[in-house]
């Protein structure tokens, strides 16, 4: 069976900082995960924000001497920040849009949480990883 993946975007949300972010939700058909000879859906929920060093330095997230060796390696250009990946299964199509539902509340009580200044700088992180290995 060919899986096809479609992915789009459910809702924004707004953090404590004003960033917004989008919530991408994928979904494809698949075999269930418990029973192999059930075909259900696969999806796959996650908030990404693009944004640049900056604006990071702006609400604080970064400090411009503290982290600049980091900001250095962000360079100029908009980077990509994912926070929260969500996984579930649905038997019918028609279930997504409530359980993705469910899923924006537990991201956007992340994302408007004291906590979410971690959560950006250890996706920031994250990306100068990738950066780094990759070039």
């Amino acid at each position: 069976m060919k899986s096809m993946q479609e992915t789009s975007v459910f809702d924004l949300i707004h953090d404590r900082d004003g960033l917004v972010w989008q919530v991408i939700v994928s979904k494809r058909l698949a075999p269930a995960r418990k029973r192999a000879d059930k075909i259900v859906w696969h999806v796959e929920m996650h908030a990404q924000s693009t944004v640049k060093g900056a604006h990071l330095v702006s609400t604080g997230t970064l400090d411009h001497d503290k982290d600049a060796r980091l900001l250095m390696l962000l360079g100029p250009e908009s980077v990509t920040l994912r926070a929260g990946t969500i996984s579930f299964e649905a038997a019918e199509e028609k279930q997504i849009p409530g359980s993705a539902a469910e899923g924006v509340l537990g991201l956007k009580k992340t994302l408007l949480s004291k906590g979410v200044t971690d959560l950006k700088r250890r996706s920031v992180a994250q990306v100068v990883d990738r950066l780094c290995a990759f070039g």
